[in-house]
């Protein structure tokens, strides 16, 4: 009797790569016996942050794997990203994909649509510039529904125009003024624009600690900076690693969900005696996000 082959496919959900080698993966499981299936769908941060620990059973062997897809056939059977993966499937199985990439990247984008309805949540992109050339966005998940006065301000802050916003700018051309190495950066000054100003919020001054329910538990967590309890203001901080301390003392209130190779660029910049960068960080531009419509999408397509 043959032995069972598990086929492994691990990526980001809103990628094309990963949706062609898992609807790839469906099929030949559904027409091949003795196949099953490990698919696991995941948001870009996640896959970032998991891929050391998916690559362990193949190290020292295979020492780095890039792109948005991982697929192997099991311990020692390391197959690759995209590329590998199909050629394996059509040496392997004869199977030849002649699927448009439009339907994958359309597929990519209804997944993401999916996850974005069931959370229920909103979100913000913010596009950061380092030595002032623009190095990607941030994708972030508000968590409205735990902190949904401190969200409230956030998003206020993100789209500028507020009567208690200074400038009017709001987050928009915000330095990062504390880069923490391997801990976290911090943001969000409006007044000042660099750290060095008042905490301001729409409520006036400051605001109370919502909640201390979201932990500080993972890469990528957002709280309020702040000069101690109930002094929340404008600033705010994204960890670089577990920051179990500041649990029950600063207020989580979202996460990044993309934007880990961004994440890792400002982690890198040099920084003085007083975790100053040495050259600018620059939030260049941020906004409410939501994906783009299907109707909308489908529209875009058809145009010549």
């Amino acid at each position: 009797r043959a032995a069972m082959v598990v086929i492994t496919v691990a990526g980001k959900l809103s990628d094309a790569h990963f949706q062609q080698c898992k609807k790839a993966a469906e099929f030949i499981a559904t027409q091949i016996r003795g196949i099953k299936l490990d698919v696991r769908s995941l948001l870009p941060i996640d896959y970032d942050l998991s891929l050391p620990e998916l690559m362990l059973p193949f190290y020292p062997s295979i020492r780095k794997h890039s792109g948005a897809v991982l697929c192997h056939a099991g311990p020692g059977r390391y197959i690759g990203g995209r590329d590998e993966f199909m050629a394996w499937c059509e040496d392997k199985f004869g199977y030849t994909d002649r699927t448009h990439p439009i339907f994958y990247e359309r597929l990519a984008k209804t997944h993401m649509r999916e996850y974005v309805a069931k959370s229920g949540r909103e979100y913000v992109t913010m596009e950061v510039s380092i030595g002032g050339e623009v190095e990607g966005k941030l994708l972030i998940e508000l968590f409205t529904d735990h902190a949904p006065k401190t969200c409230a301000n956030f998003k206020e802050l993100v789209k500028g125009g507020h009567d208690e916003i200074p400038d009017g700018e709001g987050y928009k051309g915000c330095l990062i003024h504390q880069v923490h190495v391997g801990g976290w950066f911090q943001t969000g000054d409006v007044v000042n624009k660099d750290g060095t100003g008042p905490q301001c919020c729409i409520y006036g001054e400051s605001f109370g600690d919502e909640c201390f329910r979201v932990k500080h538990d993972r890469p990528g967590t957002l709280a309020m900076a702040c000069a101690g309890r109930n002094k929340n203001g404008c600033q705010f901080y994204v960890t670089q690693c577990v920051l179990d301390s500041l649990d029950g003392k600063r207020v989580g209130f979202g996460r990044v969900i993309d934007g880990v190779r961004l994440m890792k660029m400002i982690d890198r910049v040099e920084t003085d005696a007083f975790q100053r960068p040495r050259q600018p960080i620059k939030i260049e531009s941020c906004a409410m996000w939501t994906p783009t419509p299907e109707e909308e999408e489908a529209k875009e397509n058809d145009e010549p």
